[in-house]
């Protein structure tokens, strides 16, 4: 059943040992090297524990083996099947196939619609692979955007207790059975999202694939993204609107509605990078990158096989473990295209950031990101569940989530959650209610305003 590899579990061992130390991007790339050909020891239906977690490490980046293999733990492998998006995507990307080009300064240009590049072709090492790569990420199957009706930033510190907790008995007890193991919460953030595409809309081919033609509100516009926040009471009503352009070399127009000054501010690019009103995540971290392309320097590292939680059989993400940082899921291994990220801005508190991104899905699974001496600093877990799974379909039901279309075939946002390795914390994210609905465009231009962020307030 098995094939023996000496080689790997011998490069696993010296992972295992990296742990402890201070870990640089080069070590990263080491790990990386040495386990890229790893074969797994382990089958469908397995379910790993402790004893056995070299069989496992091969798999997982070594800096998220601290935060995911530990004494108590139960990794279940479970295959996650076909994820490739809908056939519409599909379709859209046979047809454009050949037609978007990578300008000499990285802009993407001649782009309509589908995925840009084929990542098939990409050489490791390249930087203009690696730019297309991040664009590939960047115009990856999306629908018609994603709609969260609540989103919780549960700040978790190292040890201690979280019983007690407010949330543990929130609306009944519902969220008590989500958090399990150790972990103290400090402090929980909630409020909705929403991100509604208007460009690369394979729904609306003919609008010439942009949302109201392209015209009036939509003109010249990648994507709306608003993230507000109704809890608790200090940051109540604090509200972020990202606005993207389709021109790669244009600055986003940002703004943050701060209740306390009564006022909305634009958001300069620098603040996109600073921590999000105290938590380990900033509006950049998002989806594991959510900046723009042109403000970052790119290089395609090639393939791996990883474990990660793409496709949860659950409603809503669990966490264990000693700390409460670890999905506590079924993990498929899967095909990933790694790429790395350098900001072009000295001034970014990130000197790189390693991307894992599903082959299939071109979701991303994983991300490491180091600071600014080169030493790991965050890591980031991003947890998917199935549009078409009826665990899916419950989810939604629950939280009264706004419906998606059938046959939408999309990796979901359930929860992104960054482990501050140097400060020993973390930041979970589950996403309550999340949905891939085709927002009518009236609606949209009205919430997705700037002057919606004092609306009623």
């Amino acid at each position: 059943m098995f094939k023996p590899l000496r080689y790997a579990l011998t490069a696993a061992f010296a992972a295992h040992t990296l742990v402890a130390q201070a870990i640089t991007p080069e070590d990263h790339l080491a790990w990386l090297k040495a386990n890229q050909s790893a074969e797994p020891q382990f089958v469908d239906g397995d379910t790993i524990t402790f004893d056995k977690a070299d069989l496992v490490r091969p798999f997982i980046p070594v800096e998220q083996q601290e935060t995911l293999l530990f004494e108590g733990m139960e990794m279940a492998i479970k295959d996650a099947g076909d994820l490739t998006p809908s056939d519409a995507y599909k379709a859209a990307t046979e047809q454009f196939a050949g037609q978007a080009t990578l300008a000499a300064d990285g802009a993407i240009e001649n782009y309509t619609a589908g995925r840009p590049f084929d990542p098939a072709t990409f050489t490791p090492g390249s930087t203009e692979d690696g730019s297309k790569m991040a664009w590939n990420f960047a115009w990856r199957w999306e629908n018609a955007g994603l709609k969260i009706e609540e989103v919780h930033w549960v700040w978790v510190r190292q040890g201690g207790d979280h019983s007690g907790h407010d949330i543990m008995s929130a609306a009944g007890g519902k969220y008590a059975k989500y958090y399990t193991g150790g972990g103290t919460f400090e402090r929980v953030l909630a409020g909705p999202y929403q991100r509604v595409m208007m460009s690369a809309r394979v729904d609306l081919a003919n609008e010439g694939y942009m949302l109201n033609g392209g015209k009036g509100f939509a003109k010249n516009t990648a994507f709306r993204e608003y993230t507000g926040f109704t809890s608790p009471f200090d940051i109540a009503g604090t509200a972020f609107l990202i606005l993207r352009y389709n021109d790669p070399r244009k600055t986003d127009d940002s703004w943050a509605y701060i209740p306390s000054l009564r006022r909305v501010r634009r958001i300069s690019v620098e603040v996109k990078s600073d921590s999000l009103l105290g938590t380990d995540h900033t509006l950049e971290d998002f989806y594991s990158f959510n900046g723009r392309v042109m403000e970052h320097d790119w290089q395609y590292v090639g393939t791996a096989r990883i474990l990660c939680v793409i496709r949860s059989r659950y409603t809503d993400s669990v966490f264990y473990g000693p700390n409460g940082w670890a999905p506590f899921d079924d993990h498929a291994l899967r095909l990933v295209d790694v790429m790395r990220q350098t900001p072009k801005s000295s001034s970014h508190p990130y000197s790189a950031k390693f991307h894992y991104i599903d082959r299939d899905s071109g979701e991303a699974c994983y991300s490491n990101a180091f600071d600014q001496s080169g030493q790991i600093w965050k890591v980031f877990q991003v947890q998917k569940s199935w549009s078409e799974d009826p665990q899916y379909q419950a989810h939604q039901a629950e939280y009264g989530a706004a419906p998606t279309p059938p046959g939408t075939r999309k990796a979901g946002f359930q929860s992104i959650n960054v482990i501050d390795l140097q400060n020993n914390r973390g930041t979970l994210v589950p996403c309550r209610g999340q949905s891939f609905p085709n927002t009518p465009f009236k609606k949209v231009k009205r919430t997705h305003d700037v002057n919606y962020l004092t609306e009623g307030r």
